[in-house]
């Protein structure tokens, strides 16, 4: 292998040691799915705590460096601004085909796996007395990437309530049955959920007097027995089987 197919893939081996260590809003980093498929962990809790995956690919990330120096810089007289605009076009690209791939996975993915959940501006308010709601309001957004429509009942979860015993937060009607909520085909929409509008429970209760933050991750099911907890945080996947 020649100096210069040397420095070409030591800068290409640099930008995707890098973009593995990258969560982007489509999904996880890619090094996570890496180091899960070996048995490794890749955060050193439940999707929380460490990031593993930056310290493993950051210290191939490092030396993957020492080879730019040595092959793209060194043999190559490549300028280092030069490298710099390489590295950055490549993660250009990877994010560019990762989106797209995740775009073509969504629309051709069957049931309620076609539902993707946007974290961005999504928001949960409540208030609590006496372990019942007084005050609640819920606002995320869905997207339905195929061309079908979606029908489902859904919930709110988290996985520092799970860790606390709590259950997830489920809407219903007045008249107690589970409330029936659709996408359209390619649909885009914004949910606000309030008690004006349906009941909302949970298993275990309200013990908290109140809470103020994002709505971390969905739970869709429907009466094929599909269910699913999305993450739009780290852009994934969870299918729990029947419900």
């Amino acid at each position: 292998m020649n100096n210069n197919v040397k420095g070409k893939l030591s800068i290409f081996l640099m930008s995707a040691l890098c973009f593995m260590m990258v969560t982007t809003k489509h999904h996880r980093a890619l090094g996570d799915y890496v180091l899960e498929s070996i048995g490794l962990k890749s955060w050193s809790g439940n999707y929380s705590g460490d990031h593993l995956t930056v310290i493993y690919f950051g210290v191939l990330f490092f030396i993957s460096i020492f080879f730019v120096e040595k092959y793209a810089i060194g043999k190559l007289k490549l300028r280092r601004w030069d490298v710099f605009l390489v590295f950055v076009g490549c993660m250009i690209i990877f994010s560019a085909i990762s989106k797209t791939t995740v775009r073509l996975i969504k629309e051709n993915s069957a049931g309620l796996l076609s539902i993707g959940y946007k974290y961005e501006n999504s928001s949960m308010n409540y208030r609590a007395e006496e372990n019942e709601l007084v005050e609640f309001t819920a606002k995320f957004t869905l997207t339905n990437y195929s061309k079908k429509k979606k029908t489902f009942y859904l919930s709110i979860d988290s996985p520092f309530d799970r860790h606390d015993g709590l259950g997830e937060i489920s809407f219903y009607t007045f008249d107690g049955k589970p409330a029936v909520f659709e996408l359209q085909g390619k649909e885009t929409k914004t949910f606000i959920l309030t008690l004006d509008d349906y009941k909302v429970l949970r298993s275990t209760g309200f013990y908290h007097s109140g809470h103020r933050g994002p709505v971390r991750e969905v739970v869709l099911a429907n009466e094929k027995g599909e269910k699913i907890r999305i993450d739009g945080r780290k852009g994934f996947v969870i299918n729990l089987g029947s419900k």
